[in-house]
């Protein structure tokens, strides 16, 4: 009875499995979470694909591995295309992956916040590596697709604002190799030297689907855009959507066209500042003299005259000898009583009498002696204070190789811009003054 069933030997019937397995389901696309991943060394992916009840071998080859464009780890949803082929070594069947991709939006929003996570956890975000924004960039490097509105937008702000120049980066801003591009973009700018590299790099897209954005959230970029030298401003979507490059980048702007608002200045406001400073400086010299001439002034009023001061001096001294020759006066006249009430011989009150003369004389000279030290004190601090204001005088600093240049009107010029051509000016130096006709403009460098 059993006669009539066929005979296979294992790997005979292992081969007729495999074309069965084959010929019936080909190209496939199968939808589980990942276990078991592991990277070779030669690129290619291998892990398991399970649900509550089955799993299911998987491999992803190197070329297939390299369009992947999200991190791969145990529990991620994911929907896996390719063909189903059996080994027939061991008899069983596996999945050759040739497209994968994370099953539905909190899947895809997990992947990122643990993504997200691990970059911050590595640093990247840190506050101490942002790079400031120059104020006034000469080159502005733009790494965006070059048709479209966001590119227009760009220029067309930037024009208005400050007028600078722009280099483009043309690359795709959505789909697999999108990444790819925009890392070459950071790359290709930094890579340039001197005065053709950008000083502010803008990377921006407009708005777009939750998935459209999905190139800025590329590990790899994120990590390009934190090694870049040059400043990094994000511009991608609108200003609700948020991508990993945000948090990396130098300064995050809402939409593209705020990114070319925050990289440049308004010329108008830079011209109005300048007017304003130009103006301070004419005046500054002016300025200048003014106050120290009023400080001079008030100098002025410590320094007395001279002569003032000797007849003052003078008066003084007269009225001290007055007090003197009073005091003397009084002194000899009480002696004179004292020795009229007392009867002494003439020998004895003549020898008190030279006494006190000599002791008057003395006196006498010890006071005519002070005033001539005290005069001759005054004499030399008034002949140092003379010196000082014969130095200090505009005249003296003219010698010393500086020049006093006034125009028609008699004001003074404090800026070669002043300077006009055919005028007349007067110049004083040290050795006296000159009329001048100014037959070219200088330009100082």
């Amino acid at each position: 009875m059993k006669q009539n069933i066929p005979e296979f030997t294992v790997s005979e019937f292992s081969r007729s499995i495999k074309r069965v397995v084959e010929d019936s389901f080909g190209y496939v696309r199968i939808k589980g979470e990942i276990t078991g991943f592991k990277r070779a060394s030669s690129g290619h992916l291998y892990f398991t694909l399970k649900d509550e009840n089955s799993t299911l071998s998987s491999v992803c080859f190197r070329n297939a591995a390299q369009t992947v464009g999200f991190e791969i780890a145990d529990g991620l949803q994911v929907c896996a295309s390719g063909r189903i082929t059996t080994f027939e070594g061991r008899s069983n069947y596996q999945i050759i992956i040739e497209k994968l991709e994370i099953a539905g939006v909190g899947a895809i929003l997990e992947m990122i916040e643990k993504r997200r996570q691990k970059l911050l956890a590595e640093g990247l975000f840190d506050e101490i590596h942002k790079k400031p924004i120059p104020f006034f960039p000469k080159i502005i490097g733009v790494i965006t697709a070059e048709t479209g509105a966001v590119i227009e937008d760009i220029k067309h702000r930037i024009e208005a604002r400050c007028p600078t120049h722009l280099m483009l980066y043309s690359t795709l801003v959505q789909g697999e190799k999108a990444a790819a591009q925009i890392i070459e973009g950071v790359k290709f700018f930094n890579r340039l030297k001197n005065e053709e590299r950008p000083d502010v790099l803008i990377i921006a897209r407009g708005g777009g689907s939750f998935e459209d954005l999905m190139s800025f959230n590329d590990e790899s970029l994120v990590r390009e855009v934190f090694k870049s030298e040059i400043p990094v401003i994000s511009a991608v979507g609108h200003e609700t959507d948020t991508t990993l490059i945000d948090y990396v980048s130098d300064l995050r702007a809402p939409t593209p066209t705020a990114a070319a608002e925050l990289a440049t200045p308004i010329l108008s406001d830079l011209k109005n500042q300048l007017n304003f400073l130009r103006e301070k400086l004419k005046s500054a010299p002016q300025k200048f003299l003014e106050q120290n001439f009023l400080h001079l002034k008030n100098l002025q009023r410590y320094i007395v005259d001279p002569m003032k001061m000797l007849d003052q001096t003078r008066d003084r001294f007269v009225q001290i000898g007055k007090k003197f020759n009073f005091f003397v006066e009084n002194f000899l006249e009480k002696k004179s009583q004292k020795i009229a009430s007392i009867q002494i011989s003439n020998q004895l009150l003549l020898q008190k009498i030279n006494a006190a003369n000599q002791k008057v004389q003395f006196a006498f000279e010890r006071l005519n002696a002070s005033p001539e030290r005290r005069l001759k004190e005054i004499k030399l601090q008034l002949e140092n204070l003379s010196k000082s204001l014969k130095s200090n005088h505009y005249h003296e600093i003219l010698k010393r190789g500086f020049a006093l240049i006034k125009n028609k009107d008699g004001e003074l010029v404090s800026a070669i811009s002043d300077l006009k051509i055919g005028e007349k000016v007067r110049v004083e130096m040290g050795d006296g003054a000159a009329q001048v006709l100014l037959a070219d403009k200088l330009n100082l460098k």
